[in-house]
């Protein structure tokens, strides 16, 4: 009878060692706040194009000077078109400012509020005309840009 209890005991000590020892390889690490925004904000390698309120500098429209607009976010990289230097260059870098999902350093210089929400994506930033040209004061700024997915 000692025989069986300690054969038993032994079967179920092994069937709690291997069961406790297993785990599930398929599952992948869960990604980070700044991984799930820079997949976001690359929209599957979409343009993001002006939506209905469109671009106000300084509170006020100026979609007009943007027509055709088209921004390409890649990893931390973006191309645009229709841009008007210096607001938007046509192409540049950016990074994630002090690891916040929400504020992007844009070619060193530019920081940019984000909101994104629902294939939405507000930018925000302050934009300071070059000295290169009349119009510099003209372009000088806050610009609120408002995007959606192409």
């Amino acid at each position: 009878m000692i025989k069986i209890k300690y054969i038993i005991s032994v079967s179920l000590l092994i069937w709690v060692i291997s069961f406790c020892s297993c785990s599930d390889d398929s599952s992948e690490p869960t990604p980070t706040e700044l991984e799930q925004q820079l997949e976001a904000l690359m929209n599957e390698g979409s343009k993001w194009v002006l939506g209905n309120d469109g671009v106000l500098k300084d509170g006020f429209d100026v979609r007009g000077q943007f027509t055709g607009f088209k921004l390409i976010i890649g990893n931390k990289t973006y191309t645009t078109e229709n841009g008007l230097s210096p607001v938007w260059e046509t192409s540049g870098v950016w990074d994630f400012q002090n690891d916040n999902p929400n504020l992007v350093l844009r070619d060193g210089v530019t920081s940019i509020t984000l909101s994104l929400s629902g294939g939405n994506l507000t930018m925000t930033f302050m934009a300071d005309g070059a000295s290169t040209g009349g119009r510099t004061k003209s372009v000088s700024g806050e610009y609120e840009f408002h995007l959606v997915g192409e």
